[in-house]
């Protein structure tokens, strides 16, 4: 994905200051990627400003180090080509090569074509209130229902749009039973981000890490084989999320029947009629039965290693076909400022990998953990997490998958066990904060918009310890399928340290 290479040294002690970075470049890349996610993370700036603008700085920067360092003989050793010289830090071809990961970009582009034009058709819709009229009316039975449902959305569809979906309906039954939206809205939220390590698409966690390592099934990174480990973590942390909603908002789901218009206003809502959102019938059956093709598309081309990026982007085409909507509008609806930001991290990232601070950073957490399986999983996800509640679960992603492979070997454990920490923290660790996912921020500018504010110390109260516990059952549930799946101790680093070191 970002072009990841082992650079092993064949030159004495003494001339390694010749091979490596500059501090000066290095202070100089940490701070701008230290400044870029602390803009993202407080909001000064909007994040893809904010990314962009980190990108132009690492590329200036960039340009500057490599030209007044020229005269520096630098080289990288590379197994199958020998000892080869480059760029100090990087060409401006490197960036598009191998910065940018194109095929993620796509993947993500496809799925929000394949979501839009979908959408469009009104079938979540019609789910949704197939699911509400099925609840009878009881207000925890509605939910439970509802998130359940939401929890499948993710599985199929990504926890971004699937919450813009669900919110909307929840929005509107809160205005029709006159309830406190605060409630549910939140409920919703931390059911997408517990859902969302169900499978490769239902997180942009996942696409990123998956598409890292090309959907490897031995690293259980393919669509089918990413059900085995995900659906079980996604599970247990939706119903620990489901104990403390409930718990937290006890009274909101208990309405008294004896309310006034209370009885009137249900009566309203279950006998809305759900044909009237489909408004071309027969339309709306060819894409439910396409929406179905695809999902089962994306597992068989898990099972016969068909790149991902190439699936997706035909059931993208599919669907444009299909709908016969005007290809241009439903691009127009795509979000491209996700995409942008996307693009802008990546540069940074991978211009501050290039200074092998990251490599830095993945060695010491390696000797910090060194062949203690246990630890590993245990620092690995809650470093993550932590970092991903802190900062924005998509950046820290995309920066720590510079970091994983160095620290597994020179931890000498397994990459699979680091991979997965990796997915199972940053997944998470969404909820912590307001600021750790997309659906959050959603959230709390939806409620502000409707006049209800809601606090980083009240959301705080319910993220935190769902967040925590999640960590703490799902440590031992990724230790449990370690074993089974024998990612211990692996000495492959230690071997390659001893041939070429």
């Amino acid at each position: 994905m970002f072009g990841l290479q082992e650079g092993i040294s064949l030159l004495p002690w003494w001339a390694e200051y010749l091979i490596q970075p500059p501090v000066s470049a290095q202070l100089v890349f940490t701070v701008i990627i230290v400044i870029t996610f602390g803009l993202i993370a407080t909001e000064r700036l909007h994040r893809t400003v904010a990314a962009l603008g980190g990108a132009v700085a690492t590329l200036i920067a960039g340009g500057y180090f490599s030209w007044a360092y020229s005269w520096v003989p630098y080289f990288t050793f590379i197994v199958s080509g020998g000892l080869v010289s480059q760029e100090l830090l990087f060409s401006y071809s490197d960036v598009y090569q191998d910065f940018i990961d194109w095929s993620t970009l796509l993947i993500i582009i496809s799925i929000v074509v394949i979501t839009t034009v979908a959408s469009r058709s009104g079938l979540f819709e019609y789910i949704i209130i197939k699911v509400i009229k099925f609840s009878g009316g009881d207000i925890k039975r509605l939910f439970i229902y509802l998130w359940a449902l939401t929890f499948i959305l993710t599985m199929v569809l990504n926890c971004d749009p699937s919450f813009i979906i669900v919110s909307v309906l929840v929005f509107q039954i809160c205005r029709v039973l006159d309830l406190n939206p605060v409630p549910y809205v939140l409920g919703t939220v931390f059911v997408v981000n517990a859902a969302s390590v169900s499978t490769l698409i239902g997180s942009f966690v996942n696409i990123l890490v998956t598409g890292s390592y090309n959907l490897d099934p031995t690293r259980f990174l393919s669509y089918p084989t990413f059900l085995v480990l995900g659906v079980p973590f996604a599970v247990i942390c939706t119903v620990i999320a489901l104990f403390f909603i409930f718990r937290h908002f006890k009274g909101a789901f208990e309405i008294p029947k004896e309310k006034e218009g209370y009885l009137e206003t249900r009566e309203e809502l279950l006998s809305f009629n759900e044909r009237s959102l489909v408004r071309d019938p027969k339309m709306f059956r060819r894409l439910a039965i396409l929406l179905g093709v695809t999902i089962a598309g994306f597992v068989i081309a898990g099972l016969i290693n068909l790149p991902f990026y190439v699936v997706s982007l035909l059931f993208a085409f599919a669907f444009v076909f299909v709908s016969g909507e005007d290809p241009e509008k439903t691009l127009r609806e795509v979000d491209w400022s996700l995409i942008f930001f996307f693009i802008g991290i990546f540069i940074i990232v991978g211009g501050v990998d290039r200074t092998k601070i990251l490599e830095i950073l993945g060695n010491s957490l390696g000797g910090y953990i060194f062949s203690n399986v246990p630890g590993t999983a245990t620092v690995v996800t809650l470093f993550c997490g932590t970092l991903s509640g802190i900062l924005d679960n998509i950046s820290v992603t995309t920066a720590l998958l510079f970091v994983t492979p160095s620290l597994a070997s020179s931890a000498l454990i397994s990459e699979n066990l680091v991979i997965w920490s990796l997915i199972y923290g940053a997944n998470i660790g969404a909820s912590l904060t307001p600021i750790g996912g997309l659906p959050n921020l959603i959230a709390i500018t939806a409620l502000e918009k409707q006049g209800f504010h809601v606090s980083w110390r009240e959301f705080m109260k319910i993220g935190v310890p769902i967040t925590l516990l999640s960590i703490s059952i799902g440590i031992p549930l990724l230790l449990g399928f370690a074993h089974i799946l024998g990612w211990g101790l692996d000495f492959t680093g230690l071997f390659t340290s001893m041939m070429f070191g």
